[in-house]
Order: C-alpha cells, then structure tokens, then sequence
C-alpha cells in the first residue's frame, strides 16, 4: 500500500509517539520525581510539540535551499540546528526562566538536542527508504532535485476528474493522478485514495485523456498537473507527485518528457 502525504504525516506523529512513550517507561534522562502519566504527558508531549515546529522550520529551510539553488533536502541543514535552538531554550526556561535559558547550560544542552534532531531524521530517512511506494521521498517536506515543472505549483489542483475510468471506480473518487500495474491490476492513484481495477494498464490510459497525462514508464501513467518536480539517482530519473510518490522514468521517455515540459533544469 503507497502512502499519501496524509498518511506520511499521521505515520509519522504515530512513530514519534510511541518513542516519546518509551523514553517515558524507561525514564533514561528524568527527571526521576515524575510520576509515570505525567512523565508520557511530558516526553509525548515534548516530541510532538517540536516534531511540529521541525515540520515548519523545514519548509522555511527548503524554500531557503531553493533560493540558493539547492536542494530542498538540504533545508534540514537549516532546520536541524535552529530548531534544536529553540528547543533547547525552552526546555531551559521551563527548568529555570531566562538565566538558565540564555546562560551557559544552552551551549551545554544545544549539541545534545541537535543530536536528537539528527537521529529523528535519520530514522525517518530510513524509514522512508525502505517504505513500499515511497521510493525518493524523505520526512516532509518531499526532497525534490532536479527543479519543479514550469507549468505547476504546490497550489495548483492535482489529477484528472471526470474521465472515463472513473466509471469504473468508487463514485465520488477523486481526480486520478497516477496509474500503475499491480500483477493483474491496475491501482488508480489518487492524492489521499488508491482503488484497483481488473483491468491492463493499456485499456486503463485509453480511457484517460491524451492531453492531461503521459505513459513515463511500462508500469506507469501520470497525470502531468500532478508532478511537483523529479529528481535524478545516477542516470535514473524519478518523477515527484503531489501525493509524495516517487513514479521511476523510462529512461527512452526522458527526452520525451523534457520536450513536452515536464522535465526542468
């Protein structure tokens, strides 16, 4: 099963939970006069509170990242240490208000929560590797190299609705954004939603129009509005979609996708 990027992020506040509830049960760091409720409440609470404030200081860092022609992966480089920064202060300050915040015991307490920052993401970045259908896609925000396609943005609408295949699906199923080949199936693709259909993927993109998408691999259909960028591994190209899945390029359909726009930089 692919995740979408809701699931990514539910899969993701799940994870940190569960951690924050261990380090409550085994206690390794106190503080030791804690009950047990109120130490989960304390280390859930904490993980998740700075879990949020990573996801926002990563989109600050990867659109920073793009300024400077980077990738956006490397938005974490920004993100990691000024988020552990600030959360180093406020665990200070809770423990003993300003003087104990901005005095000596932050540059003693700031390299311990970078390497906790570090190690979340690494963890992540594993998790997400190994993940099925999330090949190329790292915690949120999805890293994208390579450059986004001229003719979408984040905001624009994603997939096709209305088409002939839908009348084979679920009522009321969104806009199709990708088509893909599952032993005898194909699996449509939607932003937050997945259906298979008996059916091959040749009939399946006959009954999609020509205009809104294009066949980038033996296994793959996608709807053009649905690319948010690609990214390149070797000589291997991989498209990015809304929905965080990572779609492999026929490397005989490059050239042909860079001709119609859908390949930038």
């Amino acid at each position: 099963m692919r995740l979408s990027a809701a699931e990514r992020i539910k899969g993701e506040a799940g994870v940190i939970s569960a951690i924050g509830a261990l380090v409550a049960i085994l206690n390794p760091f106190g503080p030791g006069e804690m009950a047990l409720g109120a130490r989960l409440a304390y280390w859930i609470g904490g993980f998740l509170a700075a879990w949020v404030l990573m996801q926002v200081l990563a989109q600050v860092g990867a659109a920073s990242a793009k300024l400077f022609g980077l990738a956006r992966l490397w938005g974490y480089a920004f993100a990691i240490p000024f988020g552990a920064a600030m959360i180093a202060w406020a665990l200070l300050w809770w423990q003993g208000g300003s003087a104990l915040a901005f005095g000596e015991n932050f540059s003693r307490t700031w390299p311990s929560t970078i390497l906790v920052g570090m190690g979340f993401f690494a963890l992540f970045y594993v998790i997400y590797a190994r993940a099925p259908g999330t090949e190329g896609v790292v915690p949120v925000p999805v890293s994208i190299e390579g450059g986004a396609l001229e003719n979408a943005s984040e905001s624009d609408p994603a997939g096709v609705a209305g088409t002939r295949l839908h009348e084979r699906l679920p009522a009321g199923f969104p806009p199709l954004i990708a088509l893909s080949v599952e032993d005898h199936y194909v699996r449509a693709h939607a932003e937050q939603r997945s259906e298979l259909v008996l059916i091959t993927l040749a009939e399946a993109t006959a009954l999609m129009p020509s205009d809104k998408g294009m066949r980038v691999h033996r296994g793959w259909w996608v709807a053009k509005s649905a690319v948010r960028g690609h990214r390149r591994e070797g000589r291997d190209v991989k498209l990015s979609l809304a929905s965080g899945i990572a779609v492999p390029v026929s490397r005989n359909k490059v050239a042909s996708l860079r001709e119609a726009g859908w390949l930038a930089g």
